[in-house]
């Protein structure tokens, strides 16, 4: 998470909580003047212990709002189950272990230390409502779907229906079937749900946490799936991850960014990207030390991107490369294709999620982000208006061009006064190493 989401996410969650600067630092014992400068962006390296802290605060707030919520409707006569029950807060790096039943249906999440989603933890897990789909964001390879299971993990407790995840990875395109990608999504959604009372009749407010992963090829599909399922269970909570958000559905958006590389913190005093890196190599190469070789490290994870799939595949090489043979000598393109052990369909793989994300794009935004990914590695909306970028010779379509490939998460932005774009590097080496 960048400083502008870290800052946005600090001011949303505290005014929806009521809260003043004054109240935040009291019962996160970060001071005033940290908070303000937090939110103004003033500081520009937060501590972590800060963020964390503040992150415990704003969650066990949010958590007591909802019992006060709760305990208000109950006196009201108005239905408790339109409420979630209160969660415990826990602790936000780690995933317990799932209890064996019914009430967590699908694909699990990882049990290790979760690095640097403390703040993107706390915004998923806060900003859920019922009735109102919450979409994550992001390029490929960036951690979507792990952040969407981890958070469901921490929520489970407050949903008497438990969590259902749908992962989408296998079901056929629609642009290649829409038929056959409606019956398959169905047929899937369905089957996750049997044994479940889902009939409106007899269980009106379903309690449930709902994972839609891996959405963006069957994105109108999905669509009229959600739309369905709030017509008939309008507390039903839902999470989509996907490269882009369905259309039609009103739903909250959240940009998963990739890990920092600039910002030392955390026990290895290095930032999280490179955090990362080390505890996966230390899972697959216990004996092996890196700590006299952190700017090796940090660089390997600058040429990465920041991306959480990149960096750890490049960890599972070091069984057999050494660090500065992957970061001197090798190009970034095998650590790509790299196969990771136990992961899901497309996403093996960065080179097949890169390959997936180009896949979903039309030619005319496959020849703009070919010309895009030979721009500067930032550039600005005037670099992009001087001349055409998707084959033809209108440089005024090039704006919706633009949108629709940040729409598709393979064009980042840095937003403020000036906007600043980027092609991701990690989609960057893929789009240039494609024959022309």
């Amino acid at each position: 998470m960048d400083n502008n989401q870290l800052r946005s996410m600090l001011i949303t969650q505290r005014k929806m909580i009521g809260w003043s600067q004054e109240q935040l630092a009291e019962h996160s014992t970060v001071s005033v003047r940290t908070i303000r400068n937090l939110e103004t962006g003033a500081i520009k390296n937060p501590r972590r212990s800060s963020v964390e802290l503040l992150v415990g605060a704003l969650f066990s707030a949010a958590t007591d709002r909802d019992a006060t919520l709760l305990s208000q409707a109950v006196r009201s006569g108005a239905p408790a189950g339109l409420l979630p029950a209160r969660p415990e807060p826990g602790p936000l790096t780690r995933v317990a272990e799932l209890p064996d039943n019914a009430r967590w249906r699908g694909l699990r999440p990882k049990t290790d230390v979760t690095v640097g989603r403390q703040a993107d933890l706390l915004h998923v897990m806060t900003a859920l409502r019922p009735g109102r789909p919450l979409v994550l964001t992001g390029p490929a390879g960036v951690g979507k779907t792990r952040l969407a299971l981890d958070s469901a993990a921490h929520l489970l407790d407050r949903f008497r229906d438990g969590v259902v995840v749908l992962e989408l990875g296998s079901v056929t395109p629609e642009g290649v079937d829409p038929a056959a990608a409606s019956a398959q999504a169905q047929r899937a959604l369905d089957t996750l749900f049997r044994g479940l009372d889902r009939d409106p009749r007899t269980n009106p407010e379903l309690q449930m946490l709902l994972v839609v992963d891996n959405a963006e090829h069957v994105i109108d599909t999905v669509a009229r799936q959600v739309r369905a399922l709030l017509e008939q269970h309008p507390a039903l909570h839902i999470v989509i991850t996907s490269l882009r958000a369905p259309a039609g559905v009103p739903a909250d958006l959240w940009e998963v960014s990739p890990l920092s590389v600039d910002h030392p913190d955390g026990p290895y005093g290095c930032p999280p990207a490179a955090e990362l890196f080390c505890r996966r190599v230390h899972s697959v190469v216990p004996t092996l030390d890196l700590g006299d070789q952190m700017p090796q490290v940090v660089e390997l994870c600058r040429r990465l991107g920041g991306l959480a799939l990149a960096i750890e595949n490049a960890a599972v090489r070091m069984r057999s490369v050494p660090l500065h043979v992957l970061v001197d000598e090798c190009r970034v393109l095998p650590i790509l294709g790299q196969e990771e052990v136990g992961g899901l369909s497309h996403h093996r793989s960065l080179h097949r999620s890169l390959a997936w994300a180009y896949g979903l794009l039309d030619e005319r935004q496959r020849r703009a982000l070919r010309r895009l990914s030979r721009f500067p590695e930032e550039f600005s909306i005037d670099d992009v208006r001087q001349q055409p970028v998707d084959g033809g010779r209108e440089p005024s379509r090039n704006l919706d061009v633009l949108a629709e490939l940040v729409d598709f998460s393979v064009v980042q932005v840095k937003r403020g006064h000036q906007y600043a774009y980027r092609v991701p590097r990690m989609m960057r080496e893929y789009v240039n190493a494609i024959p022309a």
